[in-house]
């Protein structure tokens, strides 16, 4: 079935084309995750590069070998723990991704929107008791 739309002073008709919108999903989903991933990236270089010249500014004033050692200690531990900090970020922004982004993926194959469940509630089926809820949904 085409459809009509008008583009300025022109009436252009056109074709429902499911692989198209499915392209233009993925591609707005890869947009959505380089820019975050970008984001994220950015921030831990600029918070590495403030500790990297704190430390610079600190070994510089380190008056001997024991101090210079403490010094230089110190900056790796942390330097392990932004690190390992970061990875988590990183996991952490990958699933909000994933999931964030699957959810939307349904109304291109099911034909329904993507804030639907796809199930009923446990109350609209027939002969299931409702289970209780854990106390993290029961707060949202």
């Amino acid at each position: 079935m085409q459809e009509s739309v008008r583009a300025g002073s022109e009436t252009q008709s056109r074709l429902p084309n499911p692989i198209l919108d499915l392209a233009i999903a993925v591609l707005e989903g890869q947009l959505k995750a380089w820019q975050a991933y970008q984001v994220e990236g950015t921030r831990f270089v600029a918070k590495r590069l403030r500790a990297d010249l704190e430390h610079l500014r600190a070994l510089g004033h380190c008056c001997d070998i024991e101090s210079t050692a403490e010094c230089q200690r110190a900056w790796l531990r942390e330097t392990q723990k932004d690190y390992a900090e970061e990875w988590g970020r990183l996991v952490a922004t990958g699933f909000a991704l994933c999931f964030g982004e699957l959810s939307g993926f349904g109304s291109l194959f099911l034909g329904r929107p993507a804030q639907e469940p796809c199930e009923p509630a446990a109350a609209e089926q027939p002969g299931k008791p409702e289970k209780a809820k854990p106390s993290y949904q029961a707060a949202a």
